[in-house]
């Protein structure tokens, strides 16, 4: 199979970085800064009979660090039929997970080889509001059958766009649906650790929390943090300490969920890269200090499945918030104890998967996520 390529649109023409590729299917990374290429991209890919399915995102990655302008141009099997949904927003959770699962039902029906379980990779619009939800109604149904990952795509500023695109179509407020092979594998880590007692989310709809422990959730959060760390924050100051302090879902086997706040309303209320169950168990989470040590862990995972020839990585765009400048060297440290001959990517608005193997599908913020094929 070809190798993948990263174009850089203004170095050179599209049409030849794609005409290696007659033919094939391609998966396309695009910067949201290059938004406006999907046009070009749809027209060139019918053109060499290429099957595209793309993603757009606030930046992508390689083992260089983050790139603002570009596209990764990923070659797939001829196995590799994603399929692009829309969903509908007046539909609740469960009837959006019954409509992906009813579309999927005759690729698991024609998967070739049932003993081994392939990998439903997930690419959601971020500004859905429920993908948890939708997650649960989606293992409601297929439960074992499939491994669970993905990604959100969509603007870094948090604002609805069109993100999501095949040959014919750009879509928003959609899902891109990928049955990956059983020698695929998907690792997910984010490091955060407790620093409070627990809260309860006491009114919460979807991503926004209105009230902590009966008191308006932003005054609460302004508490907690003058407590932990003596500052005092205004709603103008709040994304900026939300990416080093963000909330933590509790679940009852220990594991932690992390939700970024990324906004207040003018009644207190957060707003979440994610949702927030009423009632939830919560607690304020501290960030990872080290920009190696949870690289290290996740090579080190990574190496237990052989050694990657490439490893497609999302990273969060909230945990780059928080390393900034050492976001690169936390890539960097990966990609050179891992092994692998390259690494390709994006920035990613909220990530899907497990905390371990054959686990519940969760919906992460903060984390890195690998898909990895170890050599064979």
């Amino acid at each position: 199979m070809m190798q993948p390529s990263f174009h850089q649109f203004d170095a050179h023409p599209l049409s030849d970085a794609l005409l290696p590729y007659r033919g094939e299917r391609l998966d396309v990374l695009l910067a949201e800064q290059d938004a406006a290429r999907v046009a070009e991209l749809q027209l060139l890919c019918h053109h060499f009979d290429i099957q595209l399915c793309g993603a757009i995102f606030p930046s992508l990655v390689s083992q260089h660090g983050f790139h603002d302008r570009g596209a990764w141009l990923l070659p797939r099997p001829a196995s590799h039929n994603p399929l692009l949904i829309p969903l509908s927003s007046t539909e609740n959770a469960d009837a959006l997970a019954g409509i992906i699962c009813e579309q999927l039902a005759s690729r698991l029906a024609q998967w070739p080889d049932t003993q081994k379980t392939p990998t439903l990779f997930l690419t959601f619009d971020a500004m859905i509001p429920n993908i948890a939800s939708i997650l649960e109604g989606i293992y409601l149904r297929l439960a074992d059958r499939v491994n669970y990952a993905g990604v959100n795509a969509g603007s870094g500023q948090f604002t609805a766009m069109p993100c999501l695109f095949d040959n014919q179509t750009l879509l928003d407020h959609g899902v891109s649906c990928a049955l990956l092979p059983h020698h695929s594998y998907s690792l997910l880590e984010h490091g955060y650790q407790l620093t409070a007692q627990p809260m309860l989310a006491t009114s919460s709809d979807g991503n926004k929390i209105s009230f902590i422990d009966w008191e308006p959730a932003f005054s609460r959060y302004q508490s907690l943090i003058r407590q932990q760390f003596q500052q005092s924050i205004t709603p103008d100051q709040f994304y900026q300490y939300g990416v080093h302090l963000p909330l933590g879902l509790l679940r009852a086997n220990g594991d932690v969920i992390v939700r970024i706040p990324v906004a207040v309303t003018a009644e207190g209320a957060l707003l979440c890269v994610g949702e927030v169950p009423d009632h939830s168990i919560l607690t304020l989470l501290k960030a990872p200090q080290s920009a190696t040590a949870h690289a290290i862990e996740l090579a080190g995972k990574l190496s237990q499945h052989g050694v990657p020839e490439r490893i497609e990585l999302y990273y969060c765009a909230g945990r780059q918030q928080h390393f900034g400048t050492q976001s690169a060297l936390e890539l960097e440290t990966l990609f050179t104890h891992s092994g692998a001959h390259e690494l390709v990517g994006a920035l990613s608005l909220g990530e899907i998967g497990s905390l371990r193997p054959g686990d519940y599908p969760l919906f992460h913020n903060g984390a890195i996520l690998c898909n990895g094929e170890g050599r064979r």
